[in-house]
C-alpha cells in the first residue's frame, strides 16, 4: 500500500509574504523595462514619457497627423472650439454671493465686451445657422466633442469620406463667415453698441 504526504498548511504570514515579494519583483521588472524604454531620452522623467506614450491625441490632432486636416483648417477648428465653449461657459449655472459689498468699488455697473468676443461669438452664430443641421452636430462631435472621424460618421449615417468632406467644408465656411465678420464689425460699431446698452 502507498502511503499518501500530506502537504503541509502553509502559515499565512508566509502566504502573505510570498505575494508581497511577487507583487514587487514584478513592479521592480517593469520599472526596468520602462527606464530602458526611455533612457535614450534626455529631457523628461520616464513616468512622464510613458504617460504621454499611452495618451491618445484628440481627434483633430489625429486627422491633422494623418495629413487628412492642414494647419488653417486645424486653427480654425480651434477657434469653433473657443467660441462654443465661450458661449457654453455664459450659459452655465454659477453661483453668487449675496453677501453686501464692504468696498466702495462700482463692479457690474459698467458693460464692456471686447470686439474680439463679439466678433467670435458673432461669427459662431452665424455658421451654426448656416450649417445643415445634421452637417453641424457632425462637426462639433468632431471639434467639440472629440469623437473620432469613423465614429461621428457611424453615429450621423455617413459615410467616412462623406463626413471628413463635410467636416472640411463646414471648417472653410468658418473661415469665410469669420472674415465677413471682422469685416462688418468694427470697434466703432461695437462702442456705439455699448453706448447704447448704457
Amino acid at each position: 500500500m502507498m502511503m499518501q504526504t500530506v502537504p503541509a498548511i502553509a502559515d499565512p504570514a508566509t502566504t502573505a509574504r510570498r505575494r508581497t515579494d511577487q507583487e514587487q519583483r514584478r513592479l521592480r521588472k517593469q520599472r526596468a523595462a520602462m527606464l530602458k524604454r526611455w533612457s535614450h531620452k534626455r529631457e523628461g522623467t520616464p513616468e512622464t514619457h510613458e504617460a504621454h506614450s499611452r495618451r491618445r491625441a484628440g481627434a483633430i490632432a489625429r486627422l491633422h497627423a494623418s495629413g487628412l486636416l492642414d494647419d488653417d483648417e486645424v486653427a480654425w477648428s480651434q477657434e469653433i472650439a473657443a467660441a462654443a465653449e465661450r458661449i457654453m461657459a455664459d450659459a452655465q449655472v454659477r453661483t453668487a454671493s449675496l453677501e453686501t459689498r464692504v468696498d466702495t468699488s462700482r463692479h457690474g455697473d459698467a458693460f464692456f465686451e471686447a470686439l474680439g468676443a463679439v466678433r467670435l461669438e458673432m461669427a459662431y452664430g452665424r455658421w451654426r445657422a448656416q450649417l445643415a443641421p445634421k452637417v453641424a452636430a457632425l462637426a462639433l462631435d468632431v471639434i467639440l466633442h472629440d469623437v473620432g472621424l469613423s465614429r461621428a460618421a457611424a453615429a450621423h449615417g455617413v459615410h467616412v469620406r462623406r463626413a471628413r468632406r463635410l467636416l472640411v467644408e463646414a471648417l472653410h465656411m468658418w473661415a469665410r463667415v469669420h472674415r465677413d465678420v471682422r469685416k462688418e464689425v468694427s470697434a466703432a460699431d461695437l462702442v456705439a453698441a455699448h453706448a447704447g446698452l448704457l
